[in-house]
């Protein structure tokens, strides 16, 4: 990697080595060859254990760990490992030097099943880290896995893309970031519960597979609900995009806000005349709508509509391309990008996914950025403690921990989910003024999908699918916090809960007196983690965030297409919202380690949209070194082909084929019968096959369109090709896969009725964690947990009234 040219301050990764760090005396062997086992390490060097990573040097054989495959960019190299140490042992010392440094190693990170089992033996003190394509056990446990695969698994190639095009996989190794952000999880949750009672060794492993349709849940959700199936391309949802003068911008249009968006773009004489004269039918022709919200928008910059947005408190942001980044002015105010030493040379690197306010002993930092030393009368203890900490033995490592949650929508509510599942008591505060985003409508919604059979019944805030779905596990209290009332009783739970996690606009929770200053004055020694869009300080802190606008301006999205000329498209999905879903709760973890080993209070603040650029950080490192943005692609890889979605038998189904090497695909001609190119030796080569691109996917897509997308997957994974049925939200319901390991649950709801919910990569003893109870009724436990009846009162004759 070049040594990239600084001309304004960057901050050093160096830090006082006085300050503890939430994982200090933690020492972890990194063996990985994978992104995903090697991200998870670089977590935990981030935030204090000290790591190194062996690394072949010189020819491998059988017991000495090959290199990734494809080989990683230098971009990706430092991405992933920059805060380890690398150690390069010649072939003929590897044995001994992976007993060496096991015998003093807390957490040692392998690359596949076979590696662990060996490890463990060698090491039965230890936590066993591996991430793999698949589970070890199913009909999927000798497939072979790459991005392509995992997304078209997921779900989430089926909905990104056009209608009447092929469905697109989208960009960089999400699919394996997602993986390694759930194996630091589960290592955090792990050595958090060992904190109190030392454990034995154990192997901790995670599915890559099971991590990318974790990241997908509500398209199953709402196929068990109404067995309906989300489509690509739909128009039904009031969001786009639109050319400017200097490029793209993305737009989430809102109702009663339309005038405001007409604004933004000049076109206020719009306002009374069809589409924009009433939100009904502005979302029956959303199409032609965006396409005159495009020609008014083509006169002004991205810069000038950005501040419109700004102005305006819309959901509009521009679409960044990598390298820009290096210069956006939210990121140089925040002082984002930072220098450190890495192999002899000082060289850029990407901030952190999150931000602990300061490692300082006894200091606390607020989102205001100043440091203060607060010294309580008493020592609090952490609510865990007044609990009972011994049933952290058990298997769920959170178990005794306390949650207040006053998050909505899908990003704060995933981040919750995942700490219930590992056993945390979750306190969800709602209000019946400003129900969570995702209930829904309280009355009359007109988008039935969500609901049982399509039915939203007389409570469809009860009844929705994608709330039920991410709220599994959870206890809802009802509390109006605009009244002095409300804040008390919010109080109340604060000091006796260990964490409180929020995704409001930054200064939500001072403005109702439950910001960090006033939270720890009654409890010194609480965690918050808020997850705003952009971050607590700069020009965009207050920026409204939806998950498109936030992946737009991380450089996904401009890199999400078919090519220049369609433009950029991103996920169909909002993806970003699940990536800062499970860096919350990563977030999360890492704060309760800290606070248990110092007993100070937490800050710490998730900017959603930094986060996410860690999942393509080797790709922006790239570009701001090159100067070199990539363009869409559509599903195409330099070092790949064919690489693509083909059609299947039936009405937009699809198989996606990917063939990274010459064996590979030798073996896709010979399933296939082609003996005459499976005999050429010019096609083994990928540019070869590049350039005779039009033929071989003429003649492969001919052949698939006459088989069901599952069979033909299932024959080419048998013949070493990896292969997968591009699958929609049916598919993932009934992914065999998925079944055979346990990955549904089947809950009871009170007024949505028996159905089965998505699972998380989060185990306990070989099996996935199953959630405790369905999502709640609203206010459903207000008396249970506030210890008052008429708070029960307020919420029984609330939901009577139907709102």
């Amino acid at each position: 990697m070049t040594v990239f040219p600084t001309d304004d301050p960057v901050s050093e990764t160096g830090r006082d080595p006085a300050q503890p760090l939430p994982f200090e005396g933690v020492r972890v062997l990194d063996l990985s060859r994978t992104v995903a086992g090697q991200l998870a390490a670089r977590l935990l060097a981030d935030h204090g254990a000290a790591v190194t990573l062996l690394r072949p040097q010189g020819a491998t054989s059988a017991a000495v760990p090959g290199p990734p495959s494809p080989q990683p960019s230098p971009a990706m190299y430092l991405h992933l490992n920059h805060s380890k140490a690398v150690r390069a042992v010649p072939e003929d010392h590897w044995e001994s030097a992976v007993r060496q440094g096991s015998k003093d190693a807390d957490v040692i990170v392998v690359s596949d099943h076979g590696e662990a089992k060996l490890t463990l033996q060698l090491a039965p003190h230890a936590l066993v880290a591996v991430a793999t394509d698949f589970a070890d056990e199913g009909p999927y446990r000798n497939w072979h896995g790459s991005e392509l695969i995992h997304q078209a698994l997921s779900g989430s190639m089926h909905y990104t893309g056009l209608a009447d095009r092929p469905p697109l996989y989208g960009v960089g190794n999400r699919a394996y970031v997602a993986a390694g952000l759930f194996l630091y999880v589960s290592l955090a949750a792990r050595l958090f519960a060992h904190h109190a009672a030392e454990a034995d060794g154990e192997i901790v492993s995670v599915a890559v597979h099971e991590a990318a349709a974790a990241m997908e849940q509500n398209f199953s959700a709402q196929w068990a609900y109404s067995a309906t199936i989300a489509q690509r391309g739909e128009l039904n949802r009031p969001k786009g995009r639109i050319r400017c003068a200097d490029g793209w911008m993305t737009v989430f249009a809102m109702e009663g806000r339309l005038a405001e968006l007409l604004s933004a773009v000049g076109a206020d004489d719009l306002a009374d005349s069809p589409p924009f004269s009433s939100w009904q039918t502005f979302m029956h022709n959303v199409q032609p709508a965006f396409a005159q919200l495009e020609q008014r928008a083509k006169r002004y910059s991205r810069a000038t509509l950005l501040q419109a947005a700004l102005d305006h408190r819309l959901v509009m942001s521009p679409i960044r391309t990598p390298s820009e980044l290096r210069t956006d002015p939210q990121l140089l105010s925040r002082g984002f990008w930072r220098n450190t030493e890495f192999e002899d040379r000082k060289q850029l690197v990407l901030g952190p996914m999150w931000r602990p306010a300061s490692y300082e002993p006894g200091a606390t930092t607020g989102p205001s950025g100043h440091t203060s030393h607060h010294e309580p009368a008493g020592r609090h203890t952490p609510a865990t403690d007044q609990r009972t900490r011994t049933s952290r033995e058990g298997p769920r490592p959170l178990a005794g921990v306390r949650v207040v949650d006053f998050t909505t929508a899908w990003s704060g509510p995933l981040s919750t989910r995942i700490l219930a599942l590992l056993g945390a008591e979750i306190l969800k505060v709602e209000s019946y003024s400003r129900m969570d985003a995702w209930r829904g409508p309280a009355k009359a919604p007109t988008a039935t999908e969500f609901y049982p059979d399509g039915e939203p019944g007389e409570r469809p805030y009860n009844r929705n699918a994608w709330f039920n779905a991410q709220n599994l596990g959870k206890k809802s209290v009802l509390l109006d916090l605009k009244t002095d009332t409300g804040r008390r009783q919010a109080l109340d739970l604060c000091q006796d809960s260990d964490l409180v996690v929020t995704n409001f606009t930054p200064g939500t929770m001072d403005r109702l007196g439950l910001g960090f200053d006033e939270l720890r004055k009654i409890n010194p020694t609480i965690v918050m983690v808020e997850m705003s869009g952009f971050g607590a300080t700069g020009p965009l802190r207050s920026h409204r965030a939806y998950g498109q606008t936030m992946e737009a301006m991380a450089g996904i999205t401009s890199l999400i297409g078919y090519d220049e000329e369609s433009g950029p498209l991103g996920s169909g999905s909002a993806y970003l919202d699940p990536m800062g879903g499970l860096a919350g709760a990563a977030a999360a973890l890492t704060a309760l380690r800290h606070r248990d080993r110092t007993g100070q209070a937490q800050y710490i603040e998730l900017a959603q949209r930094e986060a996410a650029m860690s999942w393509i950080g080797d790709i922006i490192l790239d570009a701001i070194d090159t100067g070199v943005d990539p363009s869409p692609q559509g599903n195409a890889l330099p070092a790949a082909f064919p690489h693509d979605a083909f059609p299947c038998r039936g009405e937009d189904q699809w198989v996606a084929i990917a063939v990274h090497s010459s064996a590979q695909w030798a073996a896709l001609c010979t399933e296939l019968g082609w003996t005459d190119w499976a005999d050429d030796p010019a096609l083994r080569d990928v540019a070869a096959r590049q350039a005779a691109g039009e033929e071989i996917v003429g003649r492969l897509s001919a052949l698939t369109a006459e088989h069901d997308k599952m069979a033909l997957a299932r024959r080419l994974q048998c013949a070493g090709v990896p292969a997968a049925p591009v699958q929609n939200g049916k598919d993932l319901f009934q992914d065999p896969q998925l079944r055979h390991r346990g990955w549904f649950a089947r809950l009871v709801h009170p007024e949505a009725g028996t159905h089965e919910y998505a699972g998380l990569p989060l185990e306990s003893a070989r099996q996935i964690l199953q959630p405790t109870s369905a999502a709640p009724l609203l206010g459903q436990h207000s008396a249970e947990v506030l210890k008052k009846g008429a708070d029960a009162s307020y919420s029984e004759e609330g939901s009577r009234a139907g709102l």
